[in-house]
């Protein structure tokens, strides 16, 4: 944070931190996560920058019992709790979508655990002994929908770019999908998708 109020100072801009951040294990407490406006943006002399910041304390909450839940009583169990849903992974078991096992930043938890407050959960679900999905058709549909639409499809989100000026990224609708729509995919695959603000036509 030092660092990052020498150089507005240098560039005669002011500051401000929102304090609202998850906690990232990946960066310094205090360190700079993000700002607006972005990097490279002009911007005049005097200008405000908005900083989000690692939050310098941390507040641990015991993780909820998911085991063998479906990954729909799960992500509302996490979330009501203050924790957040990454990607999904399967395993064989006979149980499809159910979970088996939650992991964050690669370590196995356990309900006894406690982890920070909005910590990132990864799900291991149970494959019900298939090994493949077919591709949903998410051509119009809004990023604010699609990370959860997919889950329940048995897939992840992937890349995803922005095309054209984007006021809101949650508002954005797919245009563009990989793979295709109908397409025979593993579990659990991750989905590229291109997106912009402009509402398109609804495909046949």
């Amino acid at each position: 944070m030092s660092e990052a109020e020498d150089t507005l100072f240098k560039k005669d801009l002011k500051y401000s931190i929102i304090d609202s951040a998850a906690y990232n294990p990946k960066f310094k407490r205090g360190a700079v996560l993000s700002h607006d406006p972005k990097y490279g943006a002009e911007v005049k002399p005097g200008r405000k920058i908005y900083l989000t910041i690692d939050p310098l304390t941390i507040q641990y909450l015991p993780v909820p019992n998911v085991k063998n839940k479906s990954i729909r009583q799960t992500r509302r169990l996490l979330e009501n709790n203050s924790f957040q849903v990454g990607n999904i992974y399967y395993v064989n078991h006979f149980a499809k979508d159910v979970v088996q096992d939650v992991m964050c930043n690669e370590r196995k938890i356990t309900h006894n655990d406690s982890l920070p407050k909005f910590s990132i959960i990864d799900l291991y679900l149970g494959n019900g002994h298939e090994d493949y999905v077919l591709m949903p058709n998410i051509i119009n549909m809004p990023l604010g929908q699609l990370k959860i639409f997919l889950h329940n499809n048995s897939l992840n989100m992937g890349l995803c770019s922005l095309t054209n000026l984007v006021s809101d990224s949650v508002l954005a609708r797919v245009y563009s999908q990989n793979p295709e729509n109908n397409t025979k995919v593993p579990l659990g695959s991750f989905v590229t998708v291109l997106a912009k603000d402009t509402i398109l036509e609804k495909s046949k």
